[in-house]
Parts: structure tokens; sequence; C-alpha cells
């Protein structure tokens, strides 16, 4: 493999506690009363989609999603990377292999939510949400990033914790590998591999 491609929550980062409070206060405040199972679904979906899911109205869609980004951002301090990912990153940083993200993020919340954790440089490309017109589960994100990072769908990776993510990587002809360390459902998905540590991808 010459290009690893990481979805950002679930595989990077741990944001669940943070992203699915901060949804359930933001539409609480709306009076929207949802529990937190009920809202499972929408962890590595855009926002904006999860909001239409729920049938909240389209003039509510952006003051929610305002919202729901504060709270986000105000709890960043609590948001961790996951063990073991910097070295593997690091690893392949010098093994000359090319790596990337294609992320559910827009750009505003790739920068306030995941730029000040000191990530970035690992990445030689970065493709959000609202790069693309078709965000995942469509393929037009990793098919653009492995595109910028001079690769082909043959020897690349998308490495993810969601459906959306394995249904992405389908769609573009990009072998997929589950992060069962972020993974809410894994015994419910499909993968062409199912890593348990972030280091068995320094195996491929």
């Amino acid at each position: 493999m010459n290009c690893f491609v990481f979805d950002i929550d679930g595989t990077l980062i741990d944001t669940a506690a943070v992203d699915q409070q901060s949804f359930q206060q933001a539409l609480r405040e709306f009076g929207y009363h949802y529990s937190l199972e009920e809202l499972r679904f929408s962890f590595g979906m855009p926002g904006r989609k999860s909001l239409e899911k729920l049938a909240i109205p389209a003039e509510r869609i952006e003051p929610v999603m305002a919202r729901w980004e504060t709270l986000s951002r105000d709890r960043l301090h609590e948001v961790e990377v996951y063990e073991g990912i910097i070295p593997v990153l690091e690893a392949l940083h010098a093994a000359g292999k090319r790596c990337g993200i294609v992320t559910s993020r827009t750009r505003l919340q790739l920068g306030y939510g995941f730029t000040p954790l000191g990530l970035n440089h690992y990445f030689d490309a970065i493709v959000c949400a609202d790069d693309i017109e078709h965000p995942k589960p469509a393929p037009d994100g990793l098919v653009e990033c492995i595109r910028r990072l001079g690769g082909s769908a043959e020897q690349a990776v998308y490495i993810g914790d969601s459906a959306y993510d394995m249904q992405c990587a389908a769609a573009a002809g990009v072998k997929s590998g589950l992060a069962m360390w972020g993974s809410e459902t894994p015994d419910a998905l499909q993968a062409d591999m199912r890593l348990t540590h972030p280091s068995e991808l320094l195996l491929l």
C-alpha cells in the first residue's frame, strides 16, 4: 500500500462522547429531545444530513449547527488522539507513504476541532465534506483525496470506524480498514480488514 487515507472522528481522535453529547444538548436547547441512543446514527455523518434525517425544519438547521459547533469547540480539551496513532503516522511518513484524510467535517469544523491537535502536518491531502458535491458515503471525497496524493485505488486503503466509511471505500474501489478501536458497532460492519490497533497498518 502506498496511500493511507483516514477518517478523523472515531479513527484518529476519540470524539464520540463530545460530539454526541453536544449534538444532544444543541437539539434540546431548540426544543428537540432525543436520547443518545437515538442520535447514535449521526456519528460519522455530515451534520446537516443528520439534522435533515431528524426532519429538523430547514430554517432551523443553521442555528442548530452553529450551537452544536460552539458546544463541541468548548469541549475540545476533552478530545484525545487514539493511542498508537502518532507513532504509526510518523512511521508511515518515514517510509515515504502518502497519507490523507477524508472526513465528514466541514473546513470550519476541521479548523476548530482537529487542527489545534497538531496532526495536520502528517497528511499530504485533506478533503472535507464541503470540498466536494457528494460527501460520504459517496466515493467522491476518497477519489479526490487519492488523486491529490498521486496514488491509485489499487494501492490505497481507507481506514474508518463507521458504515459510511466502509461504504465510501467500497464505492471507490478501495480496500477498507475498520478501526475497531473507535468503532461503535464493529460487529455489524463489513470491511476488507479489521484492525484492532493502529500499528497493524504498518504490516500492509
